[in-house]
Order: structure tokens, then sequence, then C-alpha cells
């Protein structure tokens, strides 16, 4: 019989490439690492790891049985999920993903109400960016996904998948202070922002193609993109201090920062939406379910709290 920490060891090694990388991941020593995929090795009865100078790599049975040893871990912990429920405690690892946003004002505020009420759930949480949460949720590496999705951008198809929407947000522009437009509040065209210097996310994020998008139909100019980061708190400093403007949705509380002004956009009705994602059939988990409705609650108190957001039809 395979033992499943050491299949665990060996999955990792395969994620991972280096046994110093599993023992800093899994907690364990590298002689520890080195230690338990020997005694895997002797259990299996063929080489699963072989030395390539200094490092470790998978043989070609190694990497078939690691490809394998992820099925067989997560059909465990279904498996403790399964008697959990039927004993009528939630328990077992559920693992959520999701962008910065949604993290910091759906998903941590709803840990302390899943710590007291379910104290056998481990809640495991990735800041993750879109393109690739998707496929990690379809291969089951992930259980549950928030992303953001913005107008004028197409809708990824994923029949797979069942989505929803946990709330609407208006996309606004934010300036310095200092900015000639903030003294007025009145809205602003995007057209009037035609010289600006811009802050966005990285290339290939929803927010840098909004932006480029939102440009070219509302205002007839290319938005010069002079910076990039992907970090709420980076992208307002530079607003601030460096006289970039950016476009931000409501939940960013950019408002709240001090030398920021925050305006409406005049003639462009831009939004943004927070999609929970889960593969079709999950919430029969009782781990999946207890957090989807966590988070439900959590947008719930969110969309009475904030007047400007509400929620869309489901996609």
């Amino acid at each position: 019989m395979l033992d499943l920490g050491r299949l665990r060891v060996l999955r990792e090694l395969k994620q991972r490439g280096t046994a110093g990388a599993v023992a800093e991941a899994l907690g364990y020593s590298p002689s520890a690492v080195s230690q338990q995929l020997a005694q895997l090795q002797r259990e299996v009865g063929v080489p699963l790891v072989e030395r390539a100078g200094r490092r470790l790599r998978l043989t070609e049975a190694g990497e078939v049985l690691a490809e394998r040893a992820g099925a067989l871990l997560l059909d465990a912990e279904r498996a403790e999920e399964a008697a959990h429920a039927a004993s009528g405690r939630v328990g077992g690892v559920v693992r959520v993903a999701g962008f910065q946003t949604a993290l910091l004002h759906v998903l941590a505020p709803a840990l302390p109400g899943l710590a007291r009420e379910y104290p056998d759930l481990t809640v495991e949480i990735v800041d993750e960016e879109f393109n690739r949460v998707l496929r990690e949720l379809v291969s089951q590496e992930i259980d549950v996904v928030i992303t953001d999705e913005y107008s004028h951008l197409p809708r990824p198809e994923r029949p797979e998948l069942h989505a929803e929407v946990l709330i609407t947000e208006p996309m606004r522009v934010a300036f310095s202070e200092r900015h000639p437009l903030a003294a007025s509040g009145a809205p602003v065209a995007m057209a009037e922002l035609a010289g600006e210097n811009w802050i966005t996310g990285h290339v290939g994020t929803n927010h840098t193609d909004l932006l480029e998008r939102a440009g070219v139909e509302f205002g007839g100019f290319r938005p010069r993109i002079r910076h990039r980061s992907n970090d709420l708190l980076v992208i307002l400093a530079v607003v601030a201090h460096g006289g970039a403007v950016c476009l931000v949705p409501d939940l960013a509380l950019a408002e709240r920062t001090d030398g920021v002004v925050v305006r409406d956009l005049a003639d462009a009705a831009l939004h943004r939406r927070m999609v929970l994602w889960r593969r079709s059939g999950s919430d029969v988990r009782p781990s999946v379910r207890v957090l989807l409705d966590a988070l439900r609650a959590q947008a719930e108190t969110l969309l009475h709290s904030r007047p400007g957001l509400h929620r869309d039809p489901t996609p």
C-alpha cells in the first residue's frame, strides 16, 4: 500500500522542481524529503528519482506516479470530507484563488466566521491572476475561484464550470489632488484624459485591456501607459505622488488614499464584476458549500454598505 504522505512529497517535487523547495513547502528538512522519496521507491520497487548534478529529478516512472498522485490525494481528501459530512461535520481542505480586492473585501472578512463554525475546515488561499486560475479549477488544483470581469471585454466560455456574479461595481478615474480636473468635482470625459500618463496592470490583465479599449472607444486615443503594477497600493501611490491617472473600481476605495481624487466618468459606463466560479456539481461537497455561502453572505453585506454596488444577473 502506497503511503499518501510520501506520494505528496513526490507530487511536490514534480511541481516545485527541487528538494529544497519541497522541504520549504511541506515543513520538512531536505534530508527528510530524500528519506521519504527513498522509502517510496522501495515501496514501488522501481526508481522514481535520479541525480542530475546536485539536484533530484523524476524518472519516467516517477513522472507517471507523480501525475497519478494528485488524483489519489484528491480522492483521499474527498473521502475524508464524505466521512465528516456523514457525521454532521464539515472538514478537510478547500482551496480558493482570487484577485486582490476580492480577497481583501469578501474572502478575508468571511474567515473568522468559518473558523468559529467549522473548526475542522482548512481554507487555503492563493492570490492569483485570472489567466491561470480557471485552468487550475478545471484540473481540480483549486476548488473555488473569484475573478474580475470587466464591461466591454469578452467573457470566457467554460461550460464545465458554474459562474455567478457576487458584486458589480462602477469604474471611475483617479488622479492626484493637484490635477487641474480635481477641483471641480464634476464627471470627467475620457477625451479630457488623452494626454495623461497612465498606470494600469501588467500586460494581459483585464484591467489593462479595459483601459486600452475605453481610451480608443470613448476618448478617441490610445492611452500612454507609463507605469504597470498589479498591486493596488502601488497604483494609488503612483497616482498620488507621481501624477499618473488610472481607472479604479469602487471597492478600491481610492478616495480614502491621501492625495488621490476620484471622479465619475461622464461618457463611459464602465464596470467590473466580481465573479464566483466553481466546478459544476462541486457544491455537493460540504467544504465547498459552506465556503460559497460565506462568500455570498459577505458580498451581500458589501452591497448594503456601498451604495454604488449592485449585482448583475449570473453570467
